[in-house]
C-alpha cells in the first residue's frame, strides 16, 4: 500500500511540472512571436486606447479626465484652466475613428477620423494624427505639439 502512495505523489510531481513547464513555454512563444493579446495583458493600454478615452471624454466635456491623459511636459506648461479654456471652444464631437496607429520605441501615433458638428449642424469628418509619448508605461497624447 505504501508504495502505491509513492508512485502517486511521484505522478503527481511529475504532472505538476509538466504543467509548470507547459506554462512557461506557452507565455514564453506569445512574448517571443508578439502576440498582441499577450502584450496588451502585460504591457497596459495601447496608443489606440488612449486616444479613444482622450476623445470620448472630450466629447462627453470631461476636461479633466481628458487632461490626465495629456502628457507631463504639457500639464506643467498649461494649466487644466488653460485646457478647459481651449476645448470648450471645439463644438461637439459626434464620432471618433481609429483608422491606424505605430509605434516607435516610446512614441506613437494615432490617425483617426474625427467627426463634429459645427453650429447650424453641419457635420464634418477630418482625419488627425495625435502624437503619444509612453510615461512611466502608459500612452499619453502630446495635445501641445
Amino acid at each position: 500500500m505504501l508504495r502505491n502512495q509513492r508512485v502517486s505523489k511521484t505522478g503527481l510531481r511529475s504532472d505538476i511540472l509538466s504543467l509548470i513547464l507547459v506554462i512557461t513555454v506557452s507565455f514564453s512563444l506569445l512574448q517571443v512571436s508578439g502576440c498582441s493579446i499577450y502584450n496588451r495583458f502585460f504591457s497596459g493600454p495601447e496608443p489606440e486606447d488612449t486616444v479613444i478615452v482622450f476623445f470620448e471624454n472630450l466629447k462627453n466635456r470631461n476636461y479633466a479626465e481628458a487632461y490626465e491623459l495629456v502628457e507631463k511636459g504639457d500639464r506643467q506648461r498649461h494649466s487644466l484652466d488653460q485646457f478647459r479654456k481651449e476645448m470648450g471652444t471645439v463644438l461637439q464631437i459626434q464620432s471618433i475613428q481609429v483608422l491606424s496607429s505605430q509605434i516607435s520605441g516610446q512614441v506613437a501615433e494615432v490617425t483617426i477620423n474625427l467627426t463634429t458638428i459645427y453650429e447650424g449642424g453641419e457635420s464634418v469628418e477630418e482625419g488627425i494624427v495625435v502624437p503619444l509619448i509612453k510615461e512611466e508605461g502608459e500612452w499619453k497624447v502630446d495635445f501641445w505639439d
